[in-house]
């Protein structure tokens, strides 16, 4: 998948190497197992298929959790794409108009889905996946991904995750003005400011799951990304990201968390895969490459799709394993599907009205596709 690579300095890679077909196998394979991670876990049609699949929907809802990739991989393509450019303060409110534009249309837009989808089977599902009805203060706090911090129902399943990825975008992207306009550039501010903000969510604010609406709660993660850029691509040095990772073992010691562990595993895959040269070489598998390409988009629109077809296996009475098990299947299918479609007439006219919003000034971002570099 082309992306505009930007390394310090401000010049742009070989159009080679800009390539990076294991990143997009990584967030391909990542949609997949979190949109099968949903279906597994909210009823119906995972109930009734229990018969038939219950160790492996087991399975999926217990450890099929894979946002991590998107927060370790959001952070490396982040750092890539705009750490070499100049980030005064216009260059941050042009940054913020694009990257709502991207990131927060389309989620706009699914919330619409979703709504649509709770209409048409409030009455035939469980509480638990409609949720309440919909209120106006919800609605605008969902406008300005403040639902998690507000204490308001997330409207879809995953939504909580566009709200920290938008935090974090902000947060990086503050870094870097911190970084051009009171460190004049000579500061490394992501990295001054990143390491003890990582090591205090290690030990401290991650520990706390009351804390997850804030972006601090997944910046270690994030971080992991940003440490990778800064060792392959600035100071060219495995140093500071084996520091990195002895740094979460320590943590993982401190207090056993799964998340570290996977966050630190998918950290080793990208280093590796970047420090070798090897990413832009990964075989160009053409289904991989379109879902690794509609990947925002299926994770937008799988849960709206799974209730659309929860609630009509309700309706038709199809309860039997081998029904439920074909029900999951289509939601599937349809979820990809769908996923093309959004890509196409929502996802990418969003990340063109950005562009178009802040035309006649040099884009302080590029094009970062949502949860590449969010």
């Amino acid at each position: 998948m082309p992306m505009q690579s930007v390394i310090e300095g401000g010049s742009t890679a070989s159009p080679a190497s800009d390539k990076r077909y294991f990143i997009t196998g990584l967030r391909a394979v990542a949609a997949v197992i979190i949109a099968w991670h949903h279906f597994a876990l909210y009823p119906p049609l995972k109930e009734w298929a229990a018969p038939l699949l219950g160790h492996l929907l087991d399975w999926l809802a217990d450890h099929a959790r894979a946002t991590q990739v998107f927060f370790v991989v959001g952070g490396y393509v982040m750092a890539l794409s705009m750490s070499g450019r100049d980030w005064r303060l216009p260059a941050l409110g042009r940054y913020v108009v694009q990257r709502y534009c991207r990131l927060g249309l389309p989620y706009l837009a699914a919330m619409i889905l979703v709504c649509l989808a709770y209409a048409y089977g409030r009455e035939w599902l469980p509480e638990e996946i409609t949720g309440s009805p919909v209120s106006l203060p919800q609605v605008l706090a969902h406008l300005f991904f403040l639902q998690g911090l507000l204490g308001y129902e997330q409207l879809s399943a995953g939504f909580w995750f566009v709200c920290i990825n938008f935090q974090l975008a902000l947060v990086y992207a503050g870094s870097l003005w911190l970084r051009d306009s009171l460190g004049r550039g000579r500061i490394n501010m992501p990295l001054l400011l990143g390491w003890p903000a990582a090591a205090f969510a290690l030990f401290h604010f991650n520990l706390d799951g009351a804390l997850d609406g804030w972006w601090l709660y997944f910046f270690p993660y994030f971080f992991m990304g940003i440490v990778i850029h800064h060792a392959v691509r600035q100071a060219r040095s495995p140093l500071q990201f084996w520091l990195y990772a002895l740094l979460l073992l320590a943590a993982m010691g401190f207090e056993w968390r799964w998340r570290l562990l996977s966050a630190l595993l998918v950290g080793l895959l990208l280093w590796h895969a970047e420090w070798r040269g090897w990413g832009s070489r990964w075989p160009q598998h053409k289904a991989m490459l379109e879902l690794g390409r509609i990947s925002y988009s299926l994770f937008l629109v799988h849960f709206p799709v799974l209730v659309f077809v929860g609630a009509l296996w309700t309706r038709l009475e199809l309860y039997s394993p081998e029904q439920a098990a074909l029900g999951l299947l289509l939601s599937f299918v349809c979820s990809v599907l769908l996923a093309q479609l959004f890509h196409r007439w929502v996802e990418q006219p969003a990340a063109a009205l950005g562009r178009r919003l802040t035309q006649g000034s040099t884009s302080p971002a590029g094009y970062v596709p949502a949860w590449k570099g969010a």
